[in-house]
């Protein structure tokens, strides 16, 4: 076995994207054959917390931020008095544990941050990424900023995002204070690499999300035992949002090409809608079984990024919606645009039902694109692996 490498990702959401991106960068750097693990952050949560907290005493009455929020803690709120919905989605979350146990490979706990900085000075290199963690609350924790890591470990940040389209003075002040310290240094977004030379004068890589450094055949092997998927052809919808038109979009699709509508329900936050427009409403998806259901799919509406993602690696036919709309800079639209503008995808992006119309008029054609998203894998995979200082060829997975 090469280099030790640890990684420091946010394995423990109950978030598809999140979870399935933390699996595919452990899996890649493994297979640069180095010896690999996911720092286990459970035991940081106090020092992490107390951070975090400054975070919101400072920004009392910064009423963009707490709307952005309120959507998410009314949900947590419902799985509490509403007992038949909170037993749905504990199931959920059992699937995204079991997921994680199978296939995250953890460090040993570490009860501080000094306790985790010993820990990481026997390794070569510490890796950050990649969604959302630099968001200025995750700045603010202390933890994805890498700040527990030492010299001569060499620090890299892998399509790491910032989650806004830009940061408040004092942030944008902190970030580059901890840069300064990495070795190298990449971005998922366009937005991300603007505020990376705004807050230190030097340019970062733009690089593919985690996700799109497997292939899809390395995906399909990635299943839950005995999961059944309907076997009529249905139109998978995965919307994060809240936004009813999209669903009406749904509709109005399954309508005109017979099929069934099978949603994600609830995800991020509690949709009243989502209960009646859906012929299936599963609950028992984790990452495993959301791989199964985009695989099986005949279209995917989505308002999430990871959810485009996955339609284009899968080569499905997708309309993709915008999660936010004003949301100003606590919105997340960067990451879309940058992504569907490097497939030259831009017309799957449905503004409008005017724009929805119009892509359903026109399927996405896939050949182009896989080859735009293969030269994106491996100019990518090249800058991760001469980031981490491994000189030798490795035996690539496509």
């Amino acid at each position: 076995m090469g280099k030790r490498i640890a990684i420091a990702s946010c394995y423990d959401k109950y978030n598809y994207g999140s979870l399935l991106q933390s699996f595919a960068l452990q899996q890649v750097i493994e297979g640069f054959q180095c010896d690999v693990v996911t720092l286990d952050k459970s035991g940081l949560s106090s020092e992490i917390r107390a951070g975090r907290r400054s975070y919101y005493r400072q920004n009392l009455f910064n009423m963009s931020l707490y709307r952005a929020k309120m959507g998410f803690a009314a949900h947590r709120i419902r799985q509490k008095v509403d007992k038949g919905f909170g037993a749905c989605m504990r199931q959920r979350y059992g699937e995204f544990r079991n997921f994680s146990d199978c296939h995250i490979k953890l460090s040993p706990q570490t009860r501080s941050f000094r306790e985790l900085a010993s820990f990481c000075s026997d390794f070569d290199a510490v890796v950050v990424g990649s969604d959302q963690l630099w968001l200025p609350v995750n700045i603010a924790g202390g933890y994805y900023t890498l700040s527990f890591v030492d010299a001569p470990v060499r620090k890299v940040s892998y399509a790491t995002s910032f989650g806004v389209s830009d940061l408040p003075a004092r942030y944008l002040r902190l970030a580059g204070e901890f840069l300064e310290s990495f070795d190298a240094v990449s971005v998922r977004e366009a937005t991300g690499s603007c505020i990376v030379k705004n807050a230190t004068g030097r340019a970062a890589a733009g690089v593919c999300d985690p996700n799109m450094l497997l292939p899809k055949d390395e995906w399909c092997s990635v299943k839950a035992l005995d999961y059944r998927v309907p076997s009529e052809p249905y139109i998978l919808c995965y919307f994060m949002g809240t936004n009813i038109w999209n669903r009406y979009c749904a509709e109005v699709l399954a309508r005109n090409r017979g099929c069934k509508i099978l949603a994600i329900v609830h995800p991020d936050e509690y949709v009243a809608f989502d209960e009646k427009y859906a012929n299936y409403k599963p609950y028992d998806v984790g990452p495993a079984q959301f791989l199964q259901l985009v695989s099986h799919a005949k279209y995917i509406c989505t308002d999430s990024f990871h959810g485009t993602v996955f339609a284009t690696l899968f080569n499905k036919q997708f309309f993709s919606f915008r999660r936010h709309e004003n949301l100003g800079s606590q919105s997340t639209n960067s990451r879309l645009d940058t992504l569907l503008s490097r497939l030259g995808l831009e017309s799957r992006l449905c503004e409008s039902v005017g724009e929805f119309d119009s892509a359903c008029c026109e399927d996405v054609d896939f050949d182009r694109v896989n080859a735009k998203v293969e030269s994106f894998r491996l100019e990518s995979l090249a800058w991760l692996r001469t980031s981490l200082g491994i000189e030798e060829p490795f035996d690539d997975m496509h």
